[in-house]
Order: structure tokens, then C-alpha cells, then sequence
């Protein structure tokens, strides 16, 4: 099992900063292009525990999509996904939130395992696939950063 943890301080109030990061539509907004094409609510209401979304997304040069099911939720606290149906053999996103004065403080710790077959076992090594979605995380929460302090 892998693990990738980030963290970052943004100056937003919690609630907007909770209210960006558990709406599937920024998913795509957030995380790089060549990771991340799509997303989108598929079932349940947005964002709510037991609500599914789809992320589609290119790996290494193939297109792929994956059902992350809300599978925890605590408001203004928690959000956690996991794979229902996707490329990895196992994915968890984590997503907590604490707010210290006036700043909110985001911990995202991503689990995941790569399959032993199959299209992106075929192309993506256990480091590959490590650098790859660490700078995607790095680089969606300065996006969300970025935007969320600029007020837009």
C-alpha cells in the first residue's frame, strides 16, 4: 500500500474552503489536466455521504475512469472517498479540515495500490505512479489555494 500525504494552509474561512473541496465539479477544476479531465456527481446528492462521483482521467497516455463513492463525511471536518470501480486495486482520499484563526489548514493523505494487471499496471510504475499523483496534489491545493484567496 502506498501512501501521499499533503497539507496546506489556505486564508479562506472553513466553511468555503469545505463547501470547494466536497464539490465534485472542482475536482476537475483543481487537479492538473493530464490527470484529471472530468469529474462529476453520478448518484445521490452532491457531495453526501453514499453519493458516487466519476473522475475521468489519463494515466501514463490511457484514458481511464474511476467511481469514488463518499464513504465519510463529517461537515466542515471530514471527507473521505473511495474506489468503487476503477483502475487502482485500492484508492483512498482523505480530506480534513481544521480552521485556526481565520486560516483553514487542509490535511489530504491519499492510499492507494496499484493492480497487478491490466492497462495502467501495464504502464505506470509503483514510483511513476507516486511522483505522478503527489505533484497532482501538490498542484490542485495551491490551485484551490490560489483561487479560494483571491476571492474568486
Amino acid at each position: 500500500m502506498n501512501t501521499i500525504n499533503y497539507e496546506i494552509d489556505i486564508t479562506a474561512p472553513l466553511g468555503r474552503v469545505y463547501e470547494y473541496y466536497t464539490n465534485p465539479d472542482n475536482i476537475k477544476k483543481a487537479w492538473p489536466q493530464d490527470i484529471v479531465k472530468e469529474s462529476e456527481s453520478v448518484s445521490g446528492t452532491k457531495g453526501e455521504e453514499g453519493s458516487e462521483i466519476k473522475v475521468e482521467g489519463e494515466y501514463m497516455g490511457r484514458e481511464e475512469e474511476m467511481i469514488l463513492q463518499v464513504t465519510d463525511k463529517e461537515e466542515s471536518k471530514r471527507l473521505v472517498t473511495e474506489q468503487k470501480e476503477g483502475p487502482f486495486k485500492f484508492w483512498k482520499s482523505t480530506q480534513e479540515f481544521n480552521e485556526n484563526q481565520g486560516n483553514t489548514h487542509v490535511r489530504h493523505s491519499i492510499e492507494y495500490e496499484l493492480p497487478t494487471s491490466g492497462k495502467i499496471a501495464s504502464f505506470l510504475s509503483g514510483e511513476q505512479a507516486n511522483t505522478k499523483l503527489e505533484e497532482g496534489l501538490q498542484q490542485a491545493a495551491q490551485t484551490v489555494k490560489q483561487k479560494l484567496e483571491s476571492g474568486a
